[in-house]
């Protein structure tokens, strides 16, 4: 596992975002967005199949090393879009291959519909786009969002060392001891009675509306990048094993692949998604791929 990354600061209109990088600075230009309350360090594991690339592992605003939106802002799958365009910008990159897991891979999908001339290629980990709901369960949703909003903010646990952290990631993931010692260690504040989690409490605000199946379906249908998706077996139910052929079988213009495996295999089977990862990457390196707005 790399252990010389370089942490980075990237200065956005909107916020200072935090990131590690890595690889060759006249490589590849790949940016990696991680999971729901993971943050850059996810990406470690896997960081020594792309040395000859110019990686960047993001940490999400409200995660890692990042800073929190305003209070009054929301984590909204389509809010992570705008930062995708700021940390490109700020980098300097007009277009780059994305690598998502999780959050990251369903943001990454949103974002090649919206903004294919900034795209080389995708790759989604185990997420095949946003969570979707039916029609019939938006007031219900909105009635939560609203409870929600006016609730008291979460507590902020304190625990008493950074091994309990460890074992309370550990209760709530399918992720390996290991691997939770490497998110947790990017995601701790100490304080003067302990340690607490650095996460922004507001990402756990429930968000008042879902896209539906049918909007996710034709997002799919207008991802005209290059798409790698690699999705983790066995599937949990045939409702999911439904949900992924549905998918993939909207991009036009993706390859699948099928690894027996946790949520977070790209930390546990680093190996073997890091090559095939890379090699597609590879495959699908020409600027010109990167469509006009105007397609």
């Amino acid at each position: 596992m790399r252990t010389d990354s370089q942490e980075i600061k990237l200065k956005t209109p909107f916020l200072e975002l935090a990131a590690l990088r890595w690889g060759d600075p006249a490589g590849i230009p790949l940016l990696a967005l991680h999971g729901w309350l993971d943050n850059a360090a996810s990406f470690l594991p896997m960081a020594q199949y792309f040395d000859d690339m110019n990686m960047v592992a993001l940490d999400w605003p409200g995660h890692g090393h990042s800073e929190h939106r305003h209070p009054s802002a929301s984590y909204h799958v389509t809010e992570f879009m705008w930062d995708i365009h700021a940390a490109m910008d700020a980098l300097g990159w007009d277009s780059c291959h994305l690598l998502g897991h999780s959050l990251g891979a369903a943001v990454s999908s949103i974002f090649a519909t919206a903004a294919p001339e900034r795209l080389r290629s995708i790759t989604l980990i185990d997420a095949l786009g946003p969570y979707a709901n039916q029609a019939s369960e938006t007031a219900q949703q909105l009635r939560r969002s609203s409870a929600g909003i006016r609730s008291k903010p979460r507590p902020r646990k304190t625990y008493a060392s950074v091994d309990d952290m460890v074992q309370a990631r550990l209760a709530n993931s399918d992720l390996t001891e290991a691997a939770a010692r490497l998110i947790t260690g990017r995601s701790v504040n100490q304080t003067a009675d302990g340690f607490q989690w650095s996460y922004d409490p507001g990402l756990y605000w429930t968000t008042p509306h879902y896209f539906s199946a049918e909007q996710i379906l034709d997002c799919f249908r207008h991802i005209e990048t290059p798409t790698l998706t690699i999705s983790a077996m066995p599937f949990a139910s045939q409702a999911r094993e439904q949900h992924y052929q549905q998918r993939t079988q909207a991009i036009p213009n993706g390859r699948h692949e099928l690894i027996e495996g946790g949520h977070h295999m790209h930390m546990e089977l680093p190996e073997v998604l890091g090559k095939m990862i890379h090699d597609f990457i590879a495959e699908y390196d020409d600027p010109a791929m990167a469509l006009t707005a105007d397609n």
